[in-house]
């Protein structure tokens, strides 16, 4: 288990934006970042392909004008890994002391199995990673890596400590509302990818299990879902809101959220800054 404090990136915060996937999209951050920033939001995670470290453009002035931007709404920026993500390029950053691997001063990716505890006293713990469904379609190295898979060290290193929160990428199995959504839409992709991205829902669904969280939050499907289940791990049921946050760059409020660490309630807001829907 990797648990610290980091540099205030999440510790500190009483509020904190939430983002669905980026996928790289330069113009959504940055304006959702003014948003967020005009609201008192200082700390940002993105859910998982955050997609700016990618192979065929200079990432790396990319990732400098990010960088330069947040510095100047005084933000930082945080992400866990999807399955879009040059995990080649990702990993060349190493793990520092806090536990956190910082691509630049406010930019910083939360590793799989990271565990912090909130201002509020509520803990947080992170898994990343996905099986991208469109596997067939990659090429291994270029635009797909195996490391997007969650591995049995992954949850290995999570741990099987409750925490009041995870954030993820991928969906806990049985989720009514996505279930639904895929079984309407999965004829589109062939079995090997269907079998090979239910493979790593399920890997997922086992640390969901081991964390046992009151709240989750993840992206990965491109779709809103906000949701109250129940599960069960070992003899015992535990209930958890899954909100999955849609993709960005558009002017929904399904796509960004902020998130009261003191009463985990959730505030949905247009990329703009309007307000959808009553803070619940």
């Amino acid at each position: 288990m990797i648990t610290a404090t980091g540099r205030g990136t999440l510790s500190a915060a009483n509020r904190i934006g939430f983002l669905g996937d980026t996928h790289g999209d330069m113009q959504h951050v940055l304006t959702v970042a003014r948003t967020m920033s005009a609201r008192g939001i200082e700390h940002l995670v993105v859910l998982g392909d955050f997609g700016f470290l990618w192979p065929g453009h200079n990432w790396g002035i990319d990732i400098d004008k990010l960088s330069r931007r947040l510095k100047m709404t005084a933000q930082t920026l945080a992400f866990v890994d999807g399955n879009h993500e040059d995990f080649d390029l990702l990993y060349k950053f190493p793990v520092a002391d806090d536990g956190l691997r910082w691509i630049r001063p406010n930019i910083v990716h939360i590793p799989r199995g990271y565990r912090t505890v909130l201002a509020s006293g509520a803990t947080l713990a992170a898994l990343g990673g996905a099986n991208s469904v469109d596997i067939g379609h990659r090429v291994l190295g270029r635009s797909v890596w195996a490391e997007e898979s969650i591995t049995e060290a992954d949850l290995t290193t999570l741990g099987h400590e409750v925490a009041d929160v995870l954030i993820g990428h991928d969906a806990p199995l049985d989720l009514p509302s996505l279930d639904a959504w895929l079984a309407a839409t999965d004829h589109g992709w062939p079995p090997a990818g269907l079998k090979y991205s239910a493979e790593g829902r399920a890997m997922f669904h086992r640390g969901f299990q081991q964390v046992r969280p009151r709240l989750y939050l993840g992206g990965h499907y491109h779709l809103h879902v906000d949701e109250l289940v129940t599960h069960a791990s070992g003899d015992a049921e535990f209930q958890t809101r899954v909100v999955i946050l849609d993709q960005g760059g558009s002017a929904s409020a399904s796509s960004q959220a902020i998130l009261d660490v003191q009463t985990l309630g959730l505030e949905f807001i247009t990329r703009d800054g309007g307000r959808e829907g009553p803070t619940k």
